[in-house]
């Protein structure tokens, strides 16, 4: 069953979780063994931290494949290692001679040599309760019969769906560029979020509790929890399938030959056109966020807006669409003849593009040669929010304010941002900040910071953790990354320090393995 990354803290039912990703090569920390009472007894490398064990500085845990460790670190940092040098996660400030100890009670906590507690995971004290270290990455806390109560939100999605995997609610398969998120809900609906996090396909309605799975003879298939069918995709003579989430957002489900034999039909093309680059028949261009849409058909052209038709030109026998190296755009048939041209002046190196709202030609320089906007009420933004707890996805640039202090975020955070900057800065702590970001933006500092792993490419690691398109805090301006100094805040700095102590006061909390990011709820 593959686990999606959900709230840090979240308490969830049990799961199983079996390994999805091979073993990479080793982690670079010294890893001991178990600290036990002096009746138990572990061997080096477990996985799990049970009632009356504890992890002194320098010792830690292994997943069972090998992928994952979790050090004490000789600071007091409790932190979590794939194969990169860089931790996925890290609890906090350091505080050197930190114990990990799972109490008899159940408890689970960091603490200090003077006994107080540096970090705890929200769950339940329940006697019995063991840390796991999952293969997928993800650290839980399971209570005595095995019911996951808590989890850190460090699982890795994969974008493959192998024949006879399991989805379950809260699982979900992520494409390897992070845009698009199929994610089977508590209710029973299966639904491929786009990179706006809005809903691009679905099965309809289900049933709460539903599953979707890859049958053996290559079905794929939502059924309830009493086995009845609610979705199939009638694929069934097809042993051996797997579903694959593409990089362009289609859902495609792969014969063992790797030939299609199904899919969703929800691609995206690239978000421009160059010189060189013709599209043909049946492709498209597609804004960054998925609403706005130039497709390419045997009669013609069609720009439409989540499938309002915003201007077409007609084109009878259309083969191509290209645009040639005098800077205009034209429409070519099968024998190359022009059928169609921008009529815009020529201007070599001219590109075509698709932003958020509009289809253009975009000269070298930087000068607009031709637009076509998507008309206002298309796209008119909906009453802007005055409650944090009421933005729910990524919003536009003109739903976002500039605080007294210079930060872009959303108006729900502008008041209590001011207060919080300037109150450090009274308390000499010279706090600034990067707020609202843009999907394009998002998208860009996902391809920078995220690439398949070595072994297996089908698994996306980012460094530092990057939130997938249309899920991140900062594109809903409701996260900032703080800075001093002209550099991002860092674990023990005398900034990090006075956030830890002040931000919740302001609405703000800290997403652990990023001591410079901020947000509403933590992520």
């Amino acid at each position: 069953m593959v686990r999606a990354s959900t709230t840090i803290g979240r308490e969830r039912g049990a799961r199983s979780h079996p390994a999805l990703r091979a073993a990479l090569a080793g982690v670079c920390v010294l890893v001991g063994i178990v600290v036990l009472a002096p009746s138990a007894s572990a061997a080096p490398g477990e996985a799990e931290l049970r009632p009356g064990e504890v992890l002194a500085p320098g010792e830690g845990l292994v997943s069972a494949d090998g992928s994952q460790t979790l050090v004490v670190q000789p600071d007091g940092v409790l932190a979590l290692f794939a194969a990169e040098p860089d931790p996925r996660w890290v609890s906090g400030p350091p505080s050197p001679g930190s114990l990990l100890r799972v109490g008899e009670d159940g408890v689970v906590a960091l603490t200090r040599p003077d006994g107080t507690v540096s970090w705890q995971p929200d769950a339940p004290a329940s006697a019995g309760s063991t840390l796991v270290l999952q293969d997928d990455g993800d650290l839980v806390v399971l209570d005595a019969q095995g019911a996951q109560v808590w989890e850190s939100g460090t699982a890795v999605q994969p974008s493959i769906l192998p024949s006879g995997g399991v989805l379950a609610p809260g699982d979900a398969l992520s494409s390897p560029d992070g845009r698009h998120t199929l994610l089977v809900l508590d209710d029973g609906t299966v639904a491929l979020l786009g990179p706006d996090a809005t809903t691009r396909w679905s099965t309809g309605a289900g049933t709460p509790g539903s599953t979707l799975t890859v049958r053996e003879d290559g079905n794929v298939v939502v059924a309830d929890t009493d086995g009845n069918r609610t979705w199939r995709s009638r694929t069934a003579g097809n042993p051996g399938a797997t579903l694959v989430l593409q990089d362009d957002g289609d859902l495609v489900l792969y014969d063992v030959a790797g030939a299609p034999v199904w899919s969703t039909g929800t691609v995206l093309g690239p978000p421009s056109l160059a010189a060189g680059t013709p599209l043909e028949v049946g492709r498209q261009l597609s804004s960054p966020d998925g609403h706005l849409r130039l497709e390419l058909g045997a009669d013609g052209l069609t720009l439409s807006y989540d499938g309002s038709v915003v201007w077409s030109a007609p084109v009878p026998g259309a083969a191509a669409l290209a645009v040639r190296d005098d800077g205009t755009v034209a429409v070519t048939g099968a024998d190359g003849a022009v059928l169609w041209t921008s009529l815009t002046e020529a201007s070599p190196g001219a590109t075509l593009e698709l932003e958020e709202g509009a289809l253009l030609l975009r000269a070298s320089t930087g000068q607009e040669l031709w637009r076509i906007d998507v008309p206002a009420e298309l796209t008119a933004a909906t009453e802007v929010a005055t409650d944090c707890d009421d933005v729910t996805k990524p919003v536009p640039e003109s739903d976002t304010v500039v605080t007294g202090l210079g930060v872009r975020v959303h108006p729900c955070l502008a008041d209590a941002l001011d207060a919080l900057m300037t109150a450090a800065r009274a308390d000499g702590i010279d706090l600034h900040a990067w707020g609202w970001r843009s999907s394009s933006q998002q998208i860009a500092l996902r391809a920078a910071n995220c690439s398949p792993t070595e072994a297996d490419p089908s698994v996306v690691a980012c460094r530092p953790q990057t939130a997938p398109p249309g899920t991140s805090r900062h594109e809903r301006g409701l996260a900032l990354d703080f800075t001093t100094g002209g550099s991002v805040l860092r674990s023990g700095s005398a900034a990090f320090g006075w956030l830890s102590e002040h931000a919740a006061d302001y609405g703000l909390e800290n997403l652990p393995g990023e001591p410079w990011h901020w947000s509403v709820d933590g992520w």
